[in-house]
């Protein structure tokens, strides 16, 4: 039974290498850790959300300083997920990660269902 499943498992995983949009985000993937202007907006963005961080922490969440700091995240946040290259990405792992909630529902949606009644 063992060898089956894994046999079972194995022509998924190729099936699912073959398909357009997980080849696409695979490249996507590698286009996105290449991109020096994505890694810099990201940057941007982790360096905008410590510094909003400490001053909610220095200042209190209420104070000016602490505001303007959310707002200069909110806007480094935008400017990367704006990015073209970021929101292709997004738009193709979405359609994966779709495809791969089918699956997991037909796999294992009778086992999810069993253990729902059992609690």
């Amino acid at each position: 039974m063992d060898g089956h499943i894994y046999t079972l498992a194995k022509q998924i995983n190729d099936e699912l290498n073959k398909n357009e949009d997980v080849i696409l985000l695979n490249e996507l993937d590698k286009k996105l850790n290449n991109s020096y202007e994505v890694y810099k907006l990201s940057n941007q963005k982790d360096e905008a959300l410590e510094k909003y961080l400490s001053n909610k922490e220095l200042y209190g969440e209420d104070n000016e300083i602490t505001i303007k700091s959310l707002e200069e995240l909110k806007e480094a946040k935008e400017s990367l997920q704006n990015h073209p290259l970021v929101k292709e990405y997004m738009e193709v792992y979405s359609r994966v990660r779709d495809l791969y909630i089918k699956i997991d529902n037909i796999l294992l949606g009778d086992f999810k269902k069993e253990n729902k009644i059992c609690q």
